[in-house]
């Protein structure tokens, strides 16, 4: 995904579980490893990989902040670096 690609799809994510009442979502990024945001100048250098990206566009996007509690790295067995678990209120 690009980076608002990504967005869009986090936005529908997070509405869609909050709808079906789930408390957790592992959400995976990849590491950004692959990442060529030098070339597209439309994506932020500083916010270049969707691990960093993502937390920050979803505690400024006030349609969806709210519903959540808390975001944070996975541990390793269930992705470590390349993933992120967004715990819901509920």
């Amino acid at each position: 995904f690009t980076l608002a690609e990504a967005n869009n799809k986090v936005f529908e994510i997070i509405n869609l579980c909050v709808q079906k009442k789930y408390s957790e979502i592992l959400l995976v990024t990849g590491k950004g490893i692959h990442s060529n945001t030098e070339n597209n100048v439309y994506v932020s250098k500083k916010l270049s990989k969707l691990r960093h990206s993502i937390p920050d566009y979803i505690n400024s996007t006030s349609e969806i902040s709210h519903k959540v509690f808390s975001i944070c790295k996975a541990e390793m067995k269930d992705g470590g670096d390349g993933a992120l678990i967004i715990k819901l209120k509920l």
